[in-house]
């Protein structure tokens, strides 16, 4: 398990892990827990974590990417919806893997919200009214294989989200 302090500790966690000898197999575990102050400062090092992470796990460059761009949006939303980006909260960023599975999981003890609730997007009528914004849980639901979102009985919100490596 690899675990650091937020702030400038994140590049050099990210370092570490760019140069681990951990291989290119879907069978290993990763292991990484950070609490994360709510700043969207911290969003880089947030993608480059989730980025460097999913390609040593064996995907390729633009999925890693698609995967770093869906974790950004959860954590904005958890920095501007769940905390109305109160700088002095923060949140739970862990990324775990079994088999196939590259898991990514957030934790914040902020408002709850339930995307189920959301409509159905349309996306001739949101860019017919030139709406910026609001496309997050849409991003995440189409670059991740399974996203469940649960409120748990001591306050705390988690979304996992996990995207399966596919053999070719």
């Amino acid at each position: 398990m690899t675990s650091s302090r937020h702030g400038n500790g994140l590049s050099s966690v990210t370092k570490r892990l760019a140069n681990s000898s951990m291989q290119n197999k879907p069978n290993h575990t990763i292991c990484f827990r950070q609490d994360v102050p709510t700043r969207t400062e911290e969003l880089n090092h947030i993608r480059e974590i989730v980025e460097a992470e999913a390609l040593r796990f064996g995907f390729d460059e633009q999925t890693a990417f698609q995967l770093a761009l869906a974790v950004d949006e959860a954590c904005t939303n958890i920095i501007k919806h769940s905390y109305g980006g109160d700088p002095s909260q923060s949140f739970e960023f862990e990324i775990s893997t079994a088999d196939d599975s590259f898991v990514i999981s957030l934790t914040d003890r902020g408002k709850t919200f339930n995307p189920k609730g959301l409509p159905q997007l349309d996306m001739y009528r949101y860019f017919e009214q030139m709406r910026r914004g609001g496309l997050g849980v849409h991003i995440i639901h189409l670059v991740m294989d399974d996203v469940d979102y649960t409120t748990a009985t001591n306050h705390s919100n988690l979304l996992r989200m996990i995207k399966h490596l596919q053999e070719e």
